[in-house]
C-alpha cells in the first residue's frame, strides 16, 4: 500500500539524497504538527468530511463561527466571514460591493484573482503605477474632479498587502491618508501577507502599525502557511453581513470542511501564542536570501525583506551586457527551474 508523506523542510529523493524543500508554502511546518493532526482527525470523526451545503443552508457549523471570531480577534476588526475557497474570496468580495457605474482604482500589479473580481464587477476601472502613491493621488484627484457634478457612486482603492507578482509590500499608512483625503474605501488583499507579516502574523496592518478598522475590507487566505483552507474577509459588521447574501462564492458554494476550519483556528492561535515562530521564519528568510542576493551574478530578489516567497529576476547588467530578449530570459529562468527541480 502506498503511503503519502507530507511535505517537510527536508525531502528524500528517489536516488537517496536528502535535500532542502524550498518549493512549499508550509513556512512554519504546521503540516507535520502532531497536535494539529490530532485536532483535525478528532474534528473529522465528529463532523464528517464536509458540511454538504452552502453556509446559509445547512452548511454553517460551530467551528466556522469560531474561526470567524478567531480571525476578527487576531486582526482587531468587529467581524469576519469565511469562504470555502481562497481564490474565489477576493473575486467574490469585489463584485459584492462594486457594481456597474461604481469606480475602482487599482494597482497595476494586483494578482489574477483580484483582476477577475474587478472584471466581474463591471465597474469603471482606473489603474495606477505599481506602489506609486504619487501616481495614485494623481488618479484619485482626477477622478474626484471629473465626477464632481455627477451622482454619487461607490468608490474603491484595491491593492495587495504583499504583492504576489512582485513580492514587495504596500505603503498602507499613505494609502489610508489618501483614502481619507479623497473619500474612497479600501479593499486590501492580504492573501500572501496574513500569517506571514507582523509580530504575530496579523499582516500588513500589524506590521505597519495601522488600525485595522481603517481598512474597509481585509481579504486573506487560510491555506498555504496556515495549513487550513478557504479564505476570509474581515471588516465591520455591516460589511460582513452584506456578504452572507451577496457574496456569490459564499452563497452558492458548499461551506469549508469543518476539519480545515479547526486547523486554521489552531494555527492562527499558535502564531499569536508563539511569536517565536515568526522570528524563526524571518531568520530562515534572511539566511536563504543571503545565498541568492547579492551573491548571485545573475539574479536579484525583488521581495520584501520579510517575504518568505523570494521573487527572483535577472539583473539589469546581465540583460544589458547579453542583450537578452524576453523569450531568451524565459528560457534561462526555465533552465534554472529545471536544474533545481
Amino acid at each position: 500500500m502506498h503511503k503519502t508523506v507530507p511535505s517537510a523542510p527536508k525531502s528524500k529523493l528517489a536516488n537517496g539524497r536528502t535535500v532542502t524543500n524550498l518549493a512549499t508554502y508550509n513556512h512554519f511546518n504546521f503540516i507535520n504538527s502532531e497536535a494539529i493532526k490530532e485536532a483535525a482527525v478528532k474534528t473529522l470523526r465528529a463532523y464528517g468530511v464536509g458540511p454538504c451545503g452552502p453556509p446559509g443552508f445547512y452548511g454553517t457549523q460551530d467551528v466556522h463561527q469560531t474561526l470567524e471570531a478567531d480571525i476578527a480577534a487576531h486582526l482587531g476588526t468587529p467581524a469576519a466571514i469565511v469562504y470555502a475557497q481562497s481564490f474565489s474570496t477576493i473575486s467574490s468580495v469585489i463584485p459584492a460591493f462594486s457594481k456597474r457605474g461604481d469606480i475602482i482604482v487599482a494597482d497595476k500589479a494586483v494578482n489574477f484573482a483580484t483582476r477577475k473580481g474587478i472584471q466581474i464587477s463591471r465597474s469603471t476601472i482606473r489603474w495606477y503605477e505599481h506602489n506609486d502613491m504619487e501616481d495614485l493621488e494623481r488618479v484619485l484627484a482626477k477622478l474626484v474632479k471629473e465626477n464632481a457634478r455627477k451622482p454619487l457612486t461607490r468608490r474603491f482603492i484595491i491593492t495587495e498587502g504583499l504583492f504576489e507578482n512582485v513580492g514587495d509590500v504596500v505603503n498602507l499608512p499613505k494609502l489610508i491618508e489618501l483614502k481619507q483625503k479623497y473619500k474612497f474605501r479600501i479593499i486590501l488583499d492580504e492573501t500572501w501577507s496574513y500569517g506571514v507579516l507582523g509580530r504575530t502574523g496579523g499582516g500588513v496592518t500589524e506590521q505597519q502599525n495601522v488600525d485595522a478598522s481603517q481598512v474597509d475590507m481585509i481579504i486573506g487566505s487560510l491555506a498555504g502557511s496556515l495549513c487550513g483552507g478557504g479564505g476570509f474577509c474581515a471588516g465591520s459588521e455591516e460589511i460582513v453581513e452584506h456578504q452572507r447574501l451577496s457574496g456569490n462564492a459564499y452563497t452558492f458554494s458548499a461551506a469549508l470542511p469543518a476539519m480545515l476550519a479547526t486547523t486554521a483556528s489552531a494555527t492562527t492561535r499558535m502564531l499569536q501564542e508563539q511569536p517565536e515562530l515568526l522570528v524563526a521564519l524571518r531568520e530562515n528568510v534572511r539566511a536563504m536570501r543571503a545565498q541568492l542576493d547579492p551573491r548571485s551574478d545573475w539574479v536579484t530578489c525583488t521581495s520584501a525583506v520579510d517575504n518568505p516567497v523570494l521573487m527572483l529576476i535577472l539583473k539589469e547588467e546581465v540583460l544589458e551586457s547579453r542583450q537578452l530578449s524576453a523569450p531568451e530570459q524565459d528560457l534561462i529562468m526555465q533552465d534554472i527551474v529545471e536544474e533545481v527541480s
